[in-house]
């Protein structure tokens, strides 16, 4: 986790899906806050995503609009692997300061 420039704390990711999938996939993820209070949300563990979250994926080279869904934007940048899926998920993130 970067604040305002600056390395405070490592973020780890913990998804589950329940579904249809096939395939193999790895990524990144970007997490933008939109102020403090959001911020504050993840910090304290209160952030969660619902079912009906949305993501933009970015292709390279391609610059998207990014919306703030309760002060918070997700990007996902695929970094390779293929994955079909009709599934249903959830994440969970852990983080531990510097």
């Amino acid at each position: 986790m970067y604040e305002q420039g600056r390395y405070t704390a490592y973020c780890d990711l913990t998804q589950a899906t329940v579904g249809l999938q096939a395939g193999a996939q790895t990524f990144s993820e970007l997490l933008v806050f939109e102020g403090k209070a959001a911020l504050d949300r993840f910090k304290s563990g209160q952030l969660t995503f619902a079912a009906d979250a949305s993501a933009v994926v970015l292709k390279t080279g391609v610059a998207a609009d990014i919306s703030f869904v309760d002060g918070v934007a997700v990007v996902v940048s695929p970094i390779g692997g293929v994955m079909l899926e009709a599934a249903m998920g959830g994440q969970q993130f852990t983080c531990q300061a510097k």
